[in-house]
């Protein structure tokens, strides 16, 4: 199946509420002054034309695909935080992270899964 498209606008709203959500006065986790060049980096780059730059690749048959902009977004948040560990040791974070990186998220038009950052 082809990716669904998701605007960088829609990233953002989607960062913004998880933040609320997670880091505000009722949230669980708690931000360091360090976190915020790499929140901010992510929040600036808009990687939404990956998916439609990539959408000829995919078939038009099979599961739903994994947004391709929220994949690359989730490796450069590996690049840019602990490159050392491994891919596989990343993704078992990503699962055992009480912020659930991967988020499945419904809007009017679309459900897709993506990543948080």
């Amino acid at each position: 199946m082809k990716p669904v498209f998701a605007s960088h606008e829609e990233y953002q709203d989607f960062v913004m509420n998880q933040l609320q959500k997670h880091f505000s006065g009722n949230g669980i986790l708690v931000l360091r002054n360090k976190d915020w060049p790499v929140i901010t980096k992510l929040w600036i780059t808009d990687l939404s034309k990956i998916t439609t730059l990539l959408s000829d690749v995919y078939g038009n048959r099979g599961p739903a695909p994994r947004d391709p902009a929220s994949m690359f977004r989730s490796y450069l948040l590996f690049i840019l935080t602990n490159p050392t560990i491994g891919i596989t040791k990343w993704v078992e974070e990503l699962y055992h992270t009480p912020l659930r990186y991967f988020k499945r998220i419904r809007t009017r038009r679309y459900s897709w899964s993506r990543y948080l950052l």
